[in-house]
């Protein structure tokens, strides 16, 4: 009786475990490698890598970078005071994977911005320049292949940026 009941079990509990190991695979998480190489960098040919794990269909954000101060405001006068406001410079990603029958389709948001402060005269307060390039992409990418996903002049500086992705299943 014991071992009938077992039998039961197993055949009723069975495919609710392979339906709940189904399910986990497809919310395994992705591994989003994010290579830059740019030609005004001293390592340009390996380029900048930044690497995220993803789950399917969500939204994940990586920062990295400074918090500039920016002279905004003051009481004026002969020792007043200076007030700033703060920016961020850096490098910024968001990203969105999810599959696209064979191929992984892929929405990014990259921001890349440096600050460059001017020379300080013996009254000015530090008002840097923000360059900035942003970059928003809706393609697919084959899984595990390092694909161009965009390549770009700065009009500003002349420097070529290459941007590749591949993304794993883990």
């Amino acid at each position: 009786m014991r071992f009938s009941a077992l039998i039961m079990a197993a055949a009723l509990l069975g495919p609710g475990m392979a339906l709940h190991a189904q399910d986990s695979r497809e919310n395994s998480p992705y591994k989003v490698d994010f290579t830059i190489r740019d030609s005004g960098d001293a390592g340009g040919k390996t380029g900048r890598k930044y690497s995220l794990l993803v789950s399917h269909g969500h939204k994940t954000t990586f920062k990295a970078g400074n918090r500039v101060p920016v002279a905004s405001a003051g009481t004026g006068g002969v020792g007043g005071t200076v007030q700033f406001s703060y920016i961020d410079v850096g490098m910024n990603i968001e990203c969105v994977v999810t599959e696209n029958s064979s191929n992984f389709a892929l929405h990014a948001d990259l921001e890349i911005s440096t600050a460059v402060m001017p020379e300080k005269g013996p009254n000015a307060a530090p008002a840097p320049t923000i360059s900035q390039i942003r970059l928003s992409l809706d393609t697919a990418v084959a899984p595990g292949k390092p694909t161009v996903v965009a390549s770009f002049d700065d009009p500003v500086t002349s420097r070529k940026f290459v941007l590749d992705v591949a993304i794993t299943k883990m």
